[in-house]
């Protein structure tokens, strides 16, 4: 299997690049995956079909393979045949045709007429003329407008004087170098015939350059390259222009990071809202009893604007219709439009851009494909949740294993996963990413933009890949799709669809993927047949108990449920899982009570992540030997489970999220013992994240927390309603050399002063001080010499900030102070600090 994984990578590694055609290759890939997956059925249920009675009355299992030894020849034939069929494919490409040369100049059709982005236009332009760049890069999503942007930056008449020379070529997915050349040649030189360059005069790469040198080299040019897909050409064609008065600008939905680059943002609200009424009313815009629903059109849009004028034209063919063909007034129709999800207007919109997008998704790397198409399963406008959204990823296995991992560096598999999405959306555009996990001021902005997710769900749904079934009306006769995704839970309890599910997918489903709102109700996803699933992902729906039915999914790697029930011993029949959230419906604090994880938690020696709100880790009977060395992440455990019994048990943690609740009934700040949080740093050697939050808190006691707690191998800290005095967070930061992030939430300290100890956190970067009653605060001269951003939220009797910071000891940019909903004397003291050390984002709701 490893060796025809291999197979299909030779593609990613071939030399073939965006010229040629790949429809048949990867048709052959999507038969390659079909035999594989289809043999993994095979392998899988034989395996299931035998573990399964011997689950109760064993620990070990005893599992007979022979029976497949003629299926294991049959597909070692079909392997090999795949494989001598995709190689001739592979070598085999056809060449995309080339555009004729006459073509790749004429620009004149191009209109740069832009709404908005005036100021990524002035940006681009003062770049050219300031002249510190031999070449820039214009990137962005697909239909994001960057050859508008470029066209009015070529346009423009302050380009035209600075620059005596100007040329605009065409290039696409094949690139030819001569053909290329005699187009800047003709627009560069008055002397030269037009008919002789495009009739293919010239030949000769050397002569062509040569002449080029020639005219450019007492004069300003600059050279327009649209549309790249191979950004090798741009080193080809500095190299040979060498002179540093040419300046190259040229566009690509593919970044190429070795550039200096800028990159197009989709439209912000308004810019929208102009763009779609102009193109449907002209310049006046939506009228009056138009305007409220056109807004919330051009919001479904996103900002692309191709996917606006997209819309515009099918809105502006509805308004020329009458109101008989319409059977409602144009207001009723535009209403519609706005408020139904699937409507034939987007869809419409949708598929006529998908031409332009599909070639983005088709020169893919071949695992970012499966991917992003997991990714498209989501619902529109729905963000990817960083913290918790990877793993479903990691336990498919999309994203190859790194080599070698060690125990206690399991959890870098799931960066590696992070890596691969942050690769989508930096280098292909392909995921929305304005995601800052500490600044005030992010959108937070991760997730498949909605024309993307049809793409990706048309796609999925085509090779069986995966189906998003969004309503009761869908058919899925003879689909055999390995992975299903509702976006509305109780889909899963009617009939009909229970039953068009069973008898077209009986047991090949792989993931099950329940998104959408949540659904205060049971629904029984628990009665169908997938024993082969692998991913079960039912957060948002509510169980009353853990079904035993989805006890015996023993090929399940990650399952996420809500239910208030104690979590029964049968769950470590689940052998392989890898992932395990079971979250409370709601919170009940019961006197006398605690909850706690069953003993064979211990059994389970795959796990890796845990998150179970207002459960504890049971302490293991002294006579058992289990040790799960490759958990590595652990959220939502009180200090009841900080023994050292519990913790030599998890040694290579990395991650711990720890709460305390306060009850109502409690009598004295003792009635939770805090004494084993010291054990954390005694036992857990491999901790780099740690976060502790205090719920219900009283702020007339403190938490007080031993400062022995705090491991040396911090970078990330995190506390909240603790009520500790400040003059204890200098003691922590002097014992925290490797401190980078630092949030303290919800009165995590509290007093009227803070100074700042000039030994103390000395490689922090992050501080976040949100709800206290701080009223000064003070940074010795020198202090915090790495600090990148100070964040201060709703600190409503912050009166003073001073920071004296050493100009000579800034190793970066300049430190950003955010001040958020604070005391308004904050502000004026922070406009007293030095505008050369500091910048500033301010945000007041009064």
């Amino acid at each position: 299997m490893c060796f025809l994984q291999n197979v299909l990578r030779k593609l990613d590694h071939s030399t073939a690049g965006y010229s040629k055609i790949r429809t048949e290759v990867n048709a052959w890939d999507e038969r390659i995956k079909e035999i594989v997956w289809g043999f993994e059925d095979i392998l899988e249920s034989h395996v299931v079909d035998q573990i399964l009675p011997q689950l109760e009355s064993s620990e070990s299992f005893f599992v007979d393979l022979q029976p497949l030894q003629q299926n294991v020849s049959i597909f070692v034939k079909i392997v090999k045949m795949l494989e001598g069929a995709y190689f001739a494919e592979l070598a085999n490409m056809p060449e995309e045709e080339g555009e004729p040369v006459s073509s790749r100049i004429d620009f004149g059709g191009i209109n740069s007429k832009m709404v908005g982005l005036s100021d990524q236009f002035e940006q681009v332009r003062d770049r050219l003329i300031k002249g510190e760049e031999d070449r820039l890069l214009v990137t962005g999503m697909a239909g994001v407008g960057k050859t508008t942007l470029v066209k009015k930056v070529f346009d423009d008449p302050s380009i035209q004087r600075h620059f005596d020379l100007r040329a605009w070529v065409k290039i696409g997915r094949k690139w030819e170098g001569n053909d290329t050349l005699r187009c800047i040649l003709a627009q560069v030189d008055p002397n030269t015939d037009h008919q002789m360059l495009t009739h293919g005069d010239y030949d000769d790469e050397e002569t062509l350059f040569r002449r080029l040198e020639g005219i450019l080299k007492s004069k300003k040019c600059l050279i327009v390259l649209d549309d790249v897909w191979d950004t090798r050409f741009m080193r080809y064609l500095l190299d040979n222009l060498s002179q540093k008065n040419v300046r190259i600008l040229f566009t690509s939905r593919i970044n190429n990071k070795a550039s200096p680059f800028h990159k197009v943002r989709l439209l912000n609200k308004e810019e929208s809202e102009k763009l779609l009424g102009e193109e449907v009313f002209g310049e006046e815009g939506f009228p009056p009893y138009l305007q409220e629903v056109g807004e919330k059109i051009a919001k479904k849009c996103e900002g692309l604007p191709l996917m606006i004028v997209e819309v515009a034209k099918l809105l502006t063919e509805a308004n020329r219709s009458t109101r008989e063909e319409l059977n409602m007034s144009i207001q009723e129709y535009w209403t519609k439009v706005a408020e139904k999800q699937h409507n034939p207007v987007f869809e419409d919109a949708y598929d006529q851009i998908s031409e332009v997008f599909f070639p983005s998704y088709e020169y893919l790397p071949q695992f970012l494909k499966m991917v992003f198409l997991y990714l498209g399963a989501y619902p529109p406008y729905c963000n990817i949740n960083l913290e918790y959204d990877l793993f479903p990823i990691n336990a498919e296995g999309f994203v190859d294993k790194i080599d070698n991992l060690r125990e206690h560096e399991v959890g870098n598999q799931t960066m590696h996963v992070f890596t691969c999405l942050v690769e989508l959306a930096d280098a292909y555009h392909l995921l929305l990413l304005d995601f800052d996990r500490v600044s005030w001021f992010s959108k937070q902005d991760f997730r498949v933009h909605s024309c993307w997710q049809h793409l990706c769900k048309k796609e999925a749904s085509k090779i069986k890949f995966l189906h998003v079934l969004q309503s009761c009306y869908e058919v899925m006769e003879d689909q055999r799709q390995r992975r299903l995704c509702v976006h509305s839970s109780t889909l899963l309890a009617i009939k009909e669809v229970y039953d068009s599910i069973k008898r077209d997918s009986p047991s090949t489903i792989r993931s099950l993927l329940c998104y959408g709102p949540g659904h205060p109700y049971p629904v029984p996803i628990h009665a169908m047949d997938f024993k082969l699933l692998r991913v079960l992902n039912a957060l948002k729906v509510r169980f009353y108990h853990i079904p035993s039915e989805i006890l015996k999914l023993v090929c399940l790697k990650y399952l996420a449920l809500t239910c208030n029930k104690d979590l029964p011993v049968s769950i470590s029949n689940l052998l392989h899982l890898q992932f395990l959230r079971i979250l409370p419906y709601v919170h009940i604090i019961k006197r006398g009570a605690l909850a706690y994880m069953p003993m064979e938690i211990w059994d389970m020696q795959n796990l890796q992540f845990l998150d179970v709100f207002g459960r504890d880790l049971p302490t293991p009977n002294s006579n058992s030997n289990a040790i799960l060395d490759k958990v590595f992440f652990i959220s939502g455990v009180s200090t009841k489970s900080c023994t050292t019994e519990i913790f030599k048990r998890i040694p290579n943690l990395q991650h711990l999220l720890l709460m305390r609740m306060r009850k109502p009934y409690d009598e004295d700040d003792d009635s939770d013992s805090l004494s084993g949080l010291a054990n954390i740093s005694g036992e857990l050697h491999n901790l780099s994240s740690l976060q502790f939050a205090v719920f219900y808190p009283d702020m007339k006691w403190a938490t007080l927390v031993p400062l022995s707690m705090f491991p040396s191998s911090l970078n990330g800290l995190t506390l909240s309603g603790l009520g500790c005095p400040w003059q204890n967070m200098n003691d922590i930061g002097s014992m925290l050399p490797n401190l980078i992030t630092l949030k303290l939430e919800h009165y995590a300290f509290q007093g009227p002063e803070w100074d700042l100890d000039l030994r103390c956190f000395l490689k922090l970067e992050i501080l976040v001080i949100e709800d206290t009653d701080l009223v000064q605060w003070r940074a010795q001269h020198g202090s915090l010499p790495r600090l990148k951003l100070l964040s201060i939220r709703h600190c409503y009797k912050l009166r003073h900030l001073d920071w004296m910071r050493d100009s000579s000891m800034v190793t970066q940019r300049k430190a950003t102070i955010e001040l958020i909903d604070c005391n308004p004397l904050v502000y004026e003291s922070a406009a007293r600090l030095p505008e050369s050390l500091f910048a500033f984002r301010i945000h007041r709701s009064y």
